[in-house]
């Protein structure tokens, strides 16, 4: 089978959530398949990453793109019923290795990672389209546009109305349309109705991610992820300045590590506070994970399942997480993470985390059934073999399965 992938960032390294995803992902397709990828590198810098990626694919495209340069670009769009996200990451170097590899690879399915990368696959109306939304992300700017500024709820507001129209038309052509969880399924189907979407779920790279020797005795937390993203700086701040001095009040020691690449500067903000700890990029985040008594992740928004709750998880870390952090997640609140409101100014999230900093106990118990629930049912290898089969099915080389 000849699988042309179309990702919106180089899969490698995996060390934030859509690289994490793609990398493992269509790595392991390309061992049952003969996966043609086409990326941007974003940043540019990343085309050096060429190396690691080409043994896995039969033929291997990086795209450089510059953020900056295309959000002003895309600017026009505004004036248009265009989602402003896609324009972000349309650029004709890609249009031309896209078309190229159709013509001469003539892929049998064309799998696109994102609502970003549609467009390039929706020139190519023969060949059969797998989407992977990954997330119905139209939902998420409606979520933003709840507690934003009057001018900035117009534009999320814009952004979400814009976005479902376009995941509507993507969905209506795809074949099979792939999203993360049971919810995003729910969502993507209100969206477009009568479409063929399925649940292809995170996984956890159980082999890099193993369990800590013992938990430190220090009562700490580290909240981590890609310090960019608006939903992890909210977090962020939120865990520092709402969170933390609860916890103090409690344990005049609590220290609190933010760890994660590209911190804005209201994250860079925290550092000046007692007891934060602000690290920036860090090649190895298991060392500050493991350190941790405990992984808080507080975030109020979040769409799919999150690679971070899982990593913890498969750590052994005892995770405390908001409703939406743990939404999709096959796990028992209370016995294998612990689920806590980020309503009432920290309150609830900090009573969880205090209870379970005293009581070591129930930390081992925790740390032990977490990594349990990831071995078990969150594995890299089986959701690759299921992508495997959506594409030979799309592609008819095996029967159409009857949409559930």
């Amino acid at each position: 089978m000849k699988v042309l992938a179309l990702t919106h960032r180089t899969p490698f390294p995996p060390d934030k959530g859509d690289k994490i995803r793609t990398h493992h992902l269509l790595t392991r397709l390309g061992r049952h398949a003969a996966v043609h990828l086409a990326a941007f590198a974003e940043p540019p810098s990343d085309v050096s990453h060429a190396g690691a990626l080409r043994r896995h694919f039969a033929s291997l495209a990086l795209v450089p793109l510059s953020l900056r340069w295309q959000r002003l670009r895309a600017l026009p769009a505004v004036l248009s019923l265009a989602p402003l996200t896609v324009p972000v990451f349309h650029r004709r170097a890609m249009q031309q290795v896209v078309d190229g590899l159709v013509a001469s690879v003539r892929p049998d399915v064309i799998v696109a990672e994102s609502t970003s990368m549609a467009p390039y696959a929706l020139r190519h109306p023969s060949v059969p389209l797998v989407m992977d939304f990954v997330d119905a992300d139209s939902a998420k700017w409606a979520a933003y546009a709840e507690e934003a500024s009057l001018v900035m709820r117009a534009v999320y507001l814009r952004e979400a109305y814009t976005l479902r129209r376009f995941e509507r038309r993507v969905a209506e052509r795809a074949k099979v349309s792939l999203v993360t969880a049971d919810r995003e399924r729910t969502l993507l189907r209100e969206i477009a109705p009568g479409c063929d979407v399925r649940t292809l779920a995170n996984g956890v790279d159980t082999d890099y991610f193993t369990p800590r020797a013992a938990a430190p005795e220090r009562p700490s937390a580290v909240f981590f992820g890609a310090m960019d993203y608006h939903a992890n700086v909210e977090a962020a701040v939120f865990l520092a300045r709402e969170v933390l001095p609860r916890l103090r009040a409690r344990h005049p020691s609590f220290h609190v590590v933010i760890a994660g690449s590209k911190p804005a500067p209201e994250v860079q903000a925290l550092a000046s506070l007692p007891g934060v700890t602000v690290t920036g990029y860090v090649a190895d985040m298991r060392p500050h994970v493991q350190g941790a008594a405990v992984c808080v992740i507080p975030l109020r928004v979040a769409r799919g399942v999150q690679n971070k709750v899982l990593e913890a998880m498969a750590m052994g870390v005892p995770v405390v997480a908001s409703p939406a952090a743990a939404e999709g997640i096959d796990a028992q609140a209370d016995r294998d993470l612990v689920i806590a409101s980020v309503g009432d100014r920290g309150e609830a999230m900090a009573k969880a985390v205090l209870a379970l900093v005293d009581d070591p106990a129930r930390i081992a118990a925790l740390s032990a059934n977490a990594r349990a629930v990831v071995t078990d049912r969150y594995g890299w290898e089986p959701r690759a073999l299921e992508l495997r089969a959506v594409c030979e099915e799309a592609a008819g080389l095996t029967p159409a399965r009857a949409p559930r």
